[in-house]
């Protein structure tokens, strides 16, 4: 239940907004915001009752004021509206015109007003519509942590192998809902990145944590998959199995680590987590139902949503059997800013980006 006394909150600028209980948080962590624009936020410290104007609004000419705004071109569509309505009742409600680039082609985007003021109005009024439809775009990248070592591998090759050898006639369990060997990870963060900017400013925002990651990491970090966990109440109807992931050494440095870098990249307004959470859950999903071929899982494809209910597994016997799996103990694989639906040569995703600590390359 949200807290009224705590209620999330989005900061543009000078501006506060209080998003209504009626947005709820997806299972993966990200916003789903349904948006009706003259719901959807209220409006805590409104343009005109004492705040600045805002800092990009420039005098061109006598009486004459402009601002212009780099917003990735996959965002204008929540700014204009079915058939451009949005975009005309700001520009009727903000007296001002709004200059939008052609669609599929990045370019700032122009406002023209009377007076600073209405400028800003025009301003936070676009900021808040684009965040609100990133919040509803689908991640594009992930930071991550690779599971792929040959002793993990190994490993979760006979944890397959026994699961169905042993628990195939279980509900729900079948092949196709174990996660690809070859990407098995641990997710820090997902991001929505929609053009090369901001590519470029979440891979500056990793690298200048590398110093103090590595100090928090030690001289020589190495984790240890093992234990089994799921993600709902019920072990009978499960969606997600996975295994818990912590320091080798039984220290909280891994899980400090990850926080920071979590926060960080929370910090500079990049990150989709849930950032009320006090910590990252580390995990390496196993068996998910996403991955379904048979019945309407069907993988998580672009989009990342099914037409049909997924089907989940049955997997109390094999918790109570396999409960303790060990994966084995790895040295840290560093961090990486991974894409989305991609594949490299390696067979993990594609990286963008990557932080090697110290001992990592052991």
């Amino acid at each position: 239940m949200t807290d009224v006394l705590k209620p999330q909150v989005l900061r543009l600028g000078n501006f506060c907004y209080r998003i209504n209980p009626g947005d709820k948080l997806s299972d993966n962590d990200s916003l789903q915001l349904n948006y009706t624009e003259e719901t959807n936020f209220t409006e805590l410290d409104p343009a005109g009752s004492g705040a600045d104007v805002d800092s990009r609004v420039k005098e061109i000419s006598p009486g004459r004021f402009a601002a212009y705004l780099d917003i990735p071109s996959a965002l204008f569509r929540f700014i204009i509206g079915k058939k451009g309505d949005t975009k005309r009742k700001l520009e009727y409600e903000t007296r001002c015109t709004i200059v939008i680039p052609a669609r599929g082609v990045e370019g700032a985007i122009v406002i023209k007003g009377k007076t600073a003021r209405s400028v800003t109005s025009a301003i936070t009024r676009i900021e808040v519509l684009a965040d609100s439809g990133r919040q509803k775009t689908d991640f594009t990248h992930f930071v991550s942590v690779p599971m792929t070592h040959p002793i993990v591998q190994r490993h979760y090759q006979k944890f397959q192998e026994q699961v169905l050898t042993q628990f195939s006639k279980c509900h729900g369990v079948d092949e196709s809902i174990f996660q690809n060997p070859d990407k098995l990870h641990l997710t820090v963060a997902t991001l929505t990145l929609l053009n090369d900017p901001e590519v470029t400013q979440a891979t500056e925002v990793i690298l200048s944590c590398a110093d103090e990651l590595s100090q928090k990491l030690g001289s020589d970090p190495r984790l240890r998959i093992q234990n089994l966990d799921y993600m709902n109440d019920d072990p009978t109807a499960i969606d997600v199995l996975y295994a818990k992931v912590k320091s080798a050494d039984n220290s909280n440095s891994f899980q400090v680590a990850v926080d920071l870098l979590c926060s960080r990249l929370a910090e500079a307004g990049i990150s989709r987590q849930d950032f009320q959470r006090d910590r990252v859950k580390l995990h390496v999903t196993l068996m998910n139902t996403l991955f379904r071929k048979d019945t309407g899982g069907g993988g998580p494809g672009p989009g990342g949503r099914n037409s049909k209910p997924r089907e989940t597994f049955d997997a109390q016997s094999m918790l109570k059997v396999m409960g303790t799996f060990d994966f084995g103990e790895i040295p840290f694989p560093g961090f990486h800013l991974s894409k989305r639906y991609s594949t490299s040569c390696t067979g993990y995703y594609e990286t963008v980006v990557d932080i090697i600590t110290s001992g990592s390359s052991s």
